[in-house]
């Protein structure tokens, strides 16, 4: 058995993915976050919008530029628009999500009506690239674990999804090949391969699962050329 064709071969770097404890612990530090009177929303929002990303599997720029009209709390839906690099599609999320956008909403509406935008900056509307960024890191040093130093980025918590999805179908005993397509338009990927190389990041025990056919993954799965 030849394992080495479904891994792409690329220049990317392995990156960080976090484990449950260090999730909690951003989650955590997220809650603490003082009111602010010159932004209003800001404690509200970045409690919810972190975990929004990993628990949707989003995105950075899809979490920030959510619109209150995207989420339908009866059918537990969000609604993810088109941009110039990617399809829009329509994903539904757990009822714990549901209900934490809802709860969100209320209290975000009340604080900030006038916007139409989930995440509203002072200006009314989606935070920057820059300010997600930033935020992300300053929880990050503030709950990490002495001596980790790691630096992180946002993108991070959508690897932790995706590998985190591959490890509840493993224990499940789910075929993987099988739930490729599912996982792939549900994160709004063109290609599955850009699924599967989310396997690249599973553990070494991955590979001896029956969980997984080999053969038909590597048949699933083009090379990919070496990035620039």
């Amino acid at each position: 058995m030849i394992l080495i064709s479904i891994f792409p071969i690329t220049r990317r770097t392995m990156p960080y993915i976090f484990t449950d404890d260090e999730l909690r612990r951003v989650f955590a530090e997220s809650d603490k976050e003082p009111y602010c009177k010159t932004n209003p929303c800001r404690h509200l929002i970045i409690p919810v919008i972190y975990r929004l990303i990993y628990f949707c599997g989003l995105r950075p720029n899809e979490g920030r530029e959510l619109k209150r009209s995207d989420f339908c709390y009866e059918d537990k839906t969000l609604y993810i628009r088109k941009n110039k690099s990617h399809r829009e599609r329509l994903i539904p999320v757990s009822a714990g999500v549901a209900d934490m956008c809802q709860q969100y909403l209320e209290k975000s509406r009340a604080a900030f009506p006038d916007t139409e935008y989930m995440s509203p900056s002072p200006t009314g509307e989606p935070y920057q690239k820059r300010w997600l960024a930033d935020t992300f890191r300053r929880l990050w040093d503030a709950s990490k674990l002495a001596g980790n130093s790691t630096k992180v980025r946002v993108y991070l918590l959508r690897h932790r999804y995706a590998t985190a999805m591959f490890m509840k179908r493993l224990d499940e005993k789910t075929d993987l090949n099988a739930m490729l397509p599912y996982l792939s338009a549900y994160m709004g990927h063109s290609n599955f391969s850009d699924t599967a190389y989310y396997i690249h990041l599973m553990p070494e025990n991955l590979l001896a699962s029956a969980a997984v056919d080999w053969e038909k993954l590597d048949a699933l799965i083009p090379e990919v050329e070496d990035e620039e």
